[in-house]
Formats: C-alpha cells, structure tokens, sequence
C-alpha cells in the first residue's frame, strides 16, 4: 500500500534514453528511485537532477539480490526496466516477484519481441520501443489509419480510420457490415460523438474507431481506406477443403477459387482416414500455397475445425431425399461461409440471390468475389405476383429495389437485376438453368429453422441449383 503522507513510489532500472526521459517526466509527482550500472554515468545524471530530493540515485547491477537489498521497497507502487539485455529485464522480474514477492506493477522495455512468452509467469506489461515508434510513422504516412499504442493492448486490437470517399462501405447501414472478429466501437463525425447503431451509416470524413482481431483489422483497413477487394479475409484467412481421391473434382475447384481471392492457403482435411501421400504430387501440381491437416470423419467435424478459416468447401452431389437431412445440417453447424462445390469452373459470372434476410450484405460479397475475378456479376429477387404479395412482400421489393439503386450509385456502374415473380425457388431455379457456368451467392438466416413445413427459399435454392454455391450464415449485428 502507499502511504497518505507520501508521494507514489517507482523504481526505474536502467538509466539509458528513456530512463532519462522517464525521470524528466515523473519527477514532479512522484518518489523515484533510479538504478543503473554505470557509476559514471550516475553521476552525471545525478548532477542534472540535483535539484530533485525526490530521487534516489544508486549503483549497481539490477540483476544482483545485493543492489536489490540497497532498495527501500516499500510502498513500491512501479517498477520499470529500461534496460536492453532481456536477461537482466526477466531476473529483475523474477527477483520481484519470486524473492521479494512484491504486487508492484511491473513494466519492461522488450528489445527482443522474440522473447516475449518467457515473460508471461510473471504477471507484467511489455512495452515494445520499435512497436510503438513504427506505428507512429505509420500513422504519420498514412494519415487515415492510426494503431492505439497507449490503451488496449497495443496490439493493432483498436485502430482508428478516417473514412475517404474511394471507400465503397460509405453510406452503408452498419447492420449490413456483418462484421466477423471485428466491431465498429465509435464513430466520430463533425466534433460530436455518434454511438453505432444498426440504422446508422458511415460517412465521407468520418473517424471510426473500430476493435477486433488485429490481422482481421489490418485487412480491413484495405477496405476501408481504398475499397480493395478483401474476400474473404473478412471471414478469415485461409480456404478449408476435404480430401478424398472421390472429391478431386471438388479439390480442383477449391485451387481454383483460392487462386482467384485474397486466401492466403488451402488447408486439406482427408477425409475418414484417405491416405494423402499417395496423391502429393497431383495436389502440389493443382494448388500452389497448402498444408495437409488432421483426418476428419465427417463434414460437421470440419465445419467445426476453426484454424483462422474463411471458406469452407464441401464436395456437394445432389441425391434424393437423404440429402435434405444432411444439408439441414450443414446449414445449421456452419457458422462461417461454405461452398457447396459442384465442380461447376471456371466462373463465367456470379448470380448473387437476394432472397435472403441481409440482400446488401450478400450483394456486397459478390460484387468483391467479382471484382477480384474479373468476371461479371448479377443479381436476382424471386417474388410472388403482385395479385398475391401483402404489405411486407411489397416493402421488400422495395428495400431490395433501394438497395440496387444504392449500389449503382455507390459503384457509379448499372447492375443487371432480374425480379422473378412467382414460387420464389421455382423461378429462381428455372431462372439459373441457363446460369450452370456461374458461381451462385446466397446467404440465409442461421437462426431459421428449416423444415418441411417452414421452407426456406435460400435453403432450397442451395439444394435444387445446380450450380456451386457460397452460401453465407448470418446473424444479426448491431441492432
């Protein structure tokens, strides 16, 4: 505890530039004790500061119990390493707390961000130098993206972005975004601070402070900034895929959609046991960046697998009605986007389907998955005939009629748009015969429950087509 009659208490190790800046600053509030090794340099620092009783200059080796038994510890509320050589940093640690058992906040300088784990037993904060300094350049060049260095973890975990017009997420509603391992924390708008909410829209000029997974935000920043194509990196890094000699068309298409994003690799599950050696040469010659995973048995094990996965791909052949089982339960296990691979490539076009709770969401995904492969997309809206829609069909034509209107604006392109009117996955269905050289895009409600009697339209559509198909689990966010 510290005492009412004094000031706070610290003890700086290392007396080197910023255990100099470090006395400059605190001198004037608290009670410091300064150690270093060098009794010249002591002295001379000593003389600068003779004007402050509040600091104790000492000599001595902050690795020796000796120098440590020089210290008066108590009501030691700090103790800072400035000191480069980490093994000195980590015995000032283990003396504290092993030999002297003090509760005092720790913080070390780390030089050597290699060795960062080692100092985990003992309960402290690293500051990393060259971090913080890189990430104030960074800040400096970018201007439009800062990386919090002084709250938080200091990870990269909270940024900060100023919106540009470039970026294609202006004047969109945030409960469109969707976001995975990551959240819009606070926007900042003409000097006043605008709390997120589902209705609310980003801005040209905005500041937005945005928290998550850091690898997931520092892809995002792409987006934000320069409207990048990012796909699926939103999701997470890498394609996921099983293997079996059965399902080669399938892996072919898996290399051939990760060639075409931003995936970073392709992870191969074999599947119930398949010995994939005897197939290493065709797997090196059909993909470029992999990694061989553990077997799984069956496609709920895979779809439960995590390892930082974006897509899941699952190779798909219409059966009868078995089928209807096993995809039920794909639909509700996944919780990250899967394609049901037909093995339908390469892509001539993207039909994305907007029966579905989220149509900009979905429409967004396609439109980054064709940009990224150069091919032309379209969308499609299966409804019942005006003699038979009520209020809330109608209202939802309409939205879906906003948003393509909002796109094309945002785009500054027209879009192909198709309203099918009658049985939503009849026409829907009859409208992609023609579409078999497409990708088809669908996304659907995870909370839906899906039966017999309760069809849901992008369920079907996903069973009937036979084109492949991302299909993209959504739950709602910011509402």
């Amino acid at each position: 505890m510290v005492s009412e009659n004094s000031k706070s208490r610290l003890v700086i190790f290392g007396l080197g530039f910023f255990g100099v800046k470090l006395l400059k600053k605190l001198s004037k509030k608290w009670e410091i004790i300064a150690v270093d090794i060098s009794e010249e340099n002591i002295k001379k620092i000593s003389d600068k500061f003779s004007e402050h009783e509040n600091i104790i200059f000492i000599t001595g080796d902050a690795s020796s119990i000796l120098t440590w038994k020089k210290l008066d510890l108590k009501n030691i509320r700090y103790i800072v390493s400035t000191i480069k050589d980490t093994d000195v940093s980590l015995e000032i640690c283990r003396i504290a707390r092993e030999v002297f058992s003090l509760d005092s906040s720790i913080m070390v300088m780390l030089f050597d961000e290699n060795r960062e784990d080692e100092f985990e037993k003992y309960s402290i904060t690293i500051i990393k130098p060259a971090e913080i300094i890189t990430n104030a350049i960074v800040s400096k060049i970018e201007k439009n993206y800062t990386i919090a260095t002084n709250i938080g973890l200091g990870k990269g975990e909270i940024i900060e972005v100023n919106i540009l017009s470039k970026s294609h997420l202006v004047d969109r509603k945030l409960k469109y975004l969707k976001p995975s391992k990551w959240r819009i924390a606070a926007i900042y708008r003409n000097g006043e601070l605008v709390i997120p909410s589902g209705e609310e829209k980003i801005k040209v000029g905005d500041r937005v402070v945005i928290i998550g997974d850091p690898v997931v935000l520092e892809n995002l920043v792409n987006i934000l900034l320069k409207g990048i194509p990012q796909f699926p990196l939103q999701f997470g890094s890498d394609f996921a895929t099983v293997y079996h000699r059965k399902y080669k068309k399938s892996f072919e298409e898996s290399s051939y959609f990760k060639r075409n994003t931003k995936a970073h690799k392709l992870l191969i599950y074999p599947y119930k046991g398949y010995d994939v050696r005897k197939d290493f040469e065709y797997i090196k010659q059909t993909t470029d960046t992999f990694e061989i995973k553990t077997s799984v048995n069956n496609l709920e094990d895979f779809l439960n697998v995590r390892n930082n996965i974006g897509v899941y791909i699952i190779p798909y052949i219409r059966r009868p009605f078995f089928n209807w089982f096993k995809l039920k339960k794909i639909f509700k296990t996944a919780q990250k986007p899967f394609l049901l691979s037909r093995g339908k490539f390469p892509y001539k076009g993207i039909v994305v389907s907007l029966n579905n709770p989220d149509p900009a969401f979905t429409l967004e995904v396609g439109i980054e998955i064709s940009r990224l492969m150069k091919i032309p997309f379209e969308s499609v809206y299966g409804v019942m005939p005006s003699e038979l829609r009520g209020i809330e069909e109608e209202e939802a034509l309409k939205e879906r009629n906003s948003i393509i209107s909002d796109f094309e604006h945002i785009y500054k392109t027209g879009i192909k748009y198709s309203v099918l009117e009658g049985n939503p996955v009849k026409e829907t269905l009859k409208y992609l015969k023609e579409k078999e050289d497409h990708l088809l895009i669908i996304s659907f409600n995870k909370n839906e429950e899906i039966s017999i009697f309760n069809p849901s339209v992008p369920f079907y559509i996903a069973k009937e087509s036979k084109l492949s198909t991302l299909c993209i689990p959504l739950e709602e966010s910011y509402e």
